[in-house]
């Protein structure tokens, strides 16, 4: 992991709109914390299930439905080569499918349950594996966390990562809790925290390992005033992980470290964003508290989004992050810029989620359009037409597509 913003893959800007215009809460602040994490070797019997060979399949029937005995019986019922029947007792022996006592064969209890499933079972015993646990309650991470192409863990090396050329904190946890693995091995979804059926008699090998998990924790606000704490990992794109929020949640070390750290974020927030406007040569514009939306918003001219040099129309009403995880809007008055700033953040993820289906281009439209406040939400055939008069044909496409499939399926 190298680069100050190599952390975590995707920007707080993502999370916040996550919160705010997906699941409708106010966020305060966003923090990136290294969550700990309890990584345990496990030894188990593991049973594999494989499509039976031809051969093989009827040999077993042979016994258990023919009452056959023995290789030449089984060869001769079968019509097949002796030695071949053979060579196939001698694999299903191996895999204890079959016991051979002088020369008179039966069928294993794993045998019988194989015939039976149709599919042919196999024993690994004495497997090794790793199984991830949260630091503080010690309860089982899901299956999303064992993508090594999307999370990575860090190892506790004594060095302070950063991400976004600020340190980031590592959070400390109790001891590992020796009844999480006896407790995941007897979850009914088992399966959903990377320990499938198949795997049996889990036992741990060695100590624990504490290794930490990258996250944003986000502190938000419900509309009854509750104060909401969210957790977002790589392995959820963006999207708050319900199964670590809740354990933070349920944390009284983390909810005080995430309360505290923002009061230190919004600590003199209003000059460290004239700062920026100033750095931006926007000085003369005004931070405002914004009560309806619960946070800091600076109102720009349509000239500051779209003029040579200006900030980009794909700004409007995103969330600019400041030192420390607070942030604010940059927002413009005037619809038509907000319409046509709508349009410049659509681009590149609709391809992805016109996979998913034109409900998911549609959801990502209304989403966009809270977050524009454009009501109502902006037919995808008008801003089909919008794009093909900025010569984004490519996206005029994909819109007319996701709005043909939603027709069809009507």
């Amino acid at each position: 992991m190298s680069g100050q913003d190599r952390l975590m893959p995707f920007p707080e800007q993502r999370v916040l709109e996550n919160a705010a215009y997906v699941l409708g809460l106010v966020p305060t602040s966003v923090q990136t914390v290294l969550l700990p994490v309890w990584s345990v070797e496990v030894r188990a019997t593991v049973t594999e299930g494989q499509p039976y060979d031809c051969v093989d399949r009827f040999v077993e029937r042979g016994i258990g439905e023919g009452g056959l005995r023995t290789a030449a019986e089984l060869a001769a019922f079968l019509a097949l080569d002796p030695a071949l029947v053979r060579q196939a007792l001698a694999f299903l022996t191996a895999i204890e499918h079959v016991t051979d006592v002088g020369g008179r064969v039966g069928l294993t209890e794993l045998g019988r349950r194989s015939m039976r499933e149709g599919t042919r079972y196999t024993v690994i015993r004495g497997d090794r594996r790793r199984l991830y646990f949260d630091g503080f309650q010690s309860r089982p991470l899901t299956a999303a966390h064992y993508t090594s192409s999307t999370v990575t863990f860090v190892l506790p090396d004594g060095s302070a990562p950063r991400h976004r050329g600020a340190m980031v904190r590592r959070l400390d946890s109790p001891g590992f809790r020796e009844d999480a693995l006896k407790e995941l091995a007897d979850h009914p979804e088992r399966a959903r925290f990377n320990l499938p059926p198949g795997i049996e008699n889990p036992e741990r090998v060695g100590a624990p390992e504490k290794v930490h998990l990258p996250v944003y924790a986000v502190r938000a606000v419900e509309d009854d005033g509750r104060v909401r704490h969210l957790v977002y990992t790589p392995a959820h794109d963006g999207e708050h992980d319900p199964d670590l929020s809740a354990v933070c949640e349920e944390t009284p070390a983390f909810v005080a470290d995430l309360w505290r750290a923002e009061t230190r974020a919004v600590s003199g927030v209003g000059e460290r964003i004239h700062r920026w406007l100033s750095e931006k040569e926007l000085a003369q514009y005004e931070p405002e508290w914004d009560r309806r939306h619960g946070g800091w918003r600076v109102t720009l001219p349509p000239g500051a989004f779209d003029a040579p040099g200006a900030l980009g129309l794909a700004r409007v009403g995103t969330h600019q992050m400041l030192t420390g995880g607070a942030f604010f809007q940059l927002w413009c008055a005037d619809r038509d810029t907000r319409a046509w700033a709508l349009l410049a953040r659509l681009d590149s993820p609709l391809a992805a989620r016109l996979r998913d289906g034109p409900d998911a281009v549609r959801a990502h439209v209304d989403c966009l359009s809270r977050q524009l406040e454009i009501r109502p939400p902006m037919p995808l055939d008008v801003l089909a037409r919008a794009a093909e008069q900025k010569g984004r044909y490519g996206l005029a496409r994909l819109l007319r597509r996701a709005g043909v499939i939603k027709k069809e399926q009507r």
